[in-house]
């Protein structure tokens, strides 16, 4: 046999057998998959078997592959009522600061405020279908008695200046008048007066000046509660501005937000749900190449976090650029996840990969698109089935997000 001849069946063989075993994952998906659609008698299926896979859950997480894409929030929005109205869930938690969901929250519960004013910090969360998620929890809150009332909150740490000034002066007006029962009290405020000098980035305080900061939020911590007015909220922040000292370490937020997270739901005890990037919350290091919130959160919680990633092959998506909203076309890499799941019988469809060892995905590495705040050309991460999320909602063609006027 000739060299050119050998060559050509081995690249037959090969060929063959790829072709093989995409087959195989598109029969798989193909016969495990349950269709979503507008309808929502049609989706009994899929309601059903997410009730049975979160029947023991304790944080239910919901990624997105863009923090700009119309589909996912809608449906998002969905799967959140849902679970609010059919499986006890009483918290929702948003990848955004602390300080600026927490308004939000108080409006949700008693309706004071205007919300699309108090929507406007939020960036790429500020759009019209998280409004009208926010409209129905006040107005699903209005007939409930306090114990259950739907609570919002924000687990990312405070990195908007307007934030980190708030919670600093917050801080010191507390310490103004309690600075004697802490060690690094009286230390601590003329360090958060600078913190809050205009453009002064937290994490350039000096080494001196951080100490102080995370010694003070060390003797809070280990008070542990306290009747004196305004003590969580001053724990809160503190834990906050300590947090942010921290923030040129590109691993310290993931772990800060499971941090608050895991503080929050067991202050609580609450079924919750969160929403955020797929990057955070995949459960293994493989997507984000570090120790990501998903690896925190399955560390503290086990099987009662259930991790469900949002993916889609191509369409259009708002992105940031610098303070303004743009849009960009994307289209996923043709040998991915992603292109493969748009070959499926279903435009849009749920498929659960965390009891499914047998099947070709379970462990399989393969890239789903990824979309950040800002615009990248690189759209792509790795995403392994089963390990990184348990279960999927694919959209086949996707909008931009609606920003609120």
């Amino acid at each position: 046999m000739t060299k050119n001849l050998l060559y050509s069946v081995l690249f037959s063989c090969f060929f063959s057998v790829c072709t093989f075993a995409q087959g195989q994952s598109l029969n798989w998906i193909n016969s495990h998959a349950l269709p979503i659609t507008d309808n929502e008698n049609d989706n009994k299926a899929y309601y059903s078997q997410l009730t049975n896979l979160l029947k023991d859950n304790k944080i239910c997480g919901l990624g997105e592959a863009s923090h700009g894409t119309h589909e996912f929030y809608t449906e998002k929005n969905r799967i959140i009522k849902y679970l609010i109205t059919n499986a006890q869930y009483k918290s929702i938690g948003f990848e955004f600061g602390y300080s600026a969901i927490e308004p939000i929250n108080v409006y949700l519960l008693t309706g004071k405020g205007d919300l699309k004013q108090l929507m406007k910090p939020l960036r790429l969360f500020n759009t019209k279908e998280i409004y009208d998620l926010f409209e129905w929890v006040k107005t699903y809150n209005t007939s409930k008695t306090p114990k259950d009332k739907v609570n919002l909150f924000g687990f990312d740490t405070n990195y908007i200046k307007s934030d980190i000034d708030a919670s600093a002066n917050f801080c010191s007006a507390y310490l103004t008048k309690n600075a004697s029962l802490y060690t690094n009290g009286s230390a601590a405020i003329p360090v958060l007066k600078k913190i809050t000098t205009p453009d002064f980035p937290l994490y350039e305080l000096s080494d001196d000046e951080t100490g102080i900061i995370s010694r003070l939020n060390t003797e809070v911590k280990l008070k542990g509660t306290s009747t004196i007015k305004g003590f969580n909220e001053f724990k809160k922040y503190i834990s906050l501005l300590y947090q942010g000292t921290l923030l040129s370490n590109p691993l310290a937020r993931d772990q800060f937000m499971a941090e608050n997270l895991i503080d929050i739901q067991q202050e609580t005890k609450a079924k919750t749900i969160i929403w955020g990037h797929n990057i955070h919350f995949a459960k293994d290091t493989n997507m984000p190449k570090a120790k990501g919130m998903g690896y925190h959160v399955k560390e503290k919680y086990g099987n009662e976090y259930y991790a469900i990633g949002f993916d889609t092959f191509k369409g259009k998506v708002t992105v940031l650029d610098g303070n303004d909203y743009v849009e960009h076309s994307f289209e996923a890499q043709p040998k991915s996840y992603s292109a493969l799941f748009a070959e499926a019988k279903f435009p849009t469809f749920f498929v659960a990969f965390d009891t499914a060892e047998e099947s070709p995905f379970y462990n399989a590495n393969g890239n789903i698109t990824n979309i950040y705040s800002n615009w990248t050309n690189v759209i792509a991460l790795p995403m392994k089935p089963g390990i990184d999320f348990d279960a999927l909602i694919f959209i086949r063609e996707t909008t931009p997000s609606i920003i609120l006027k």
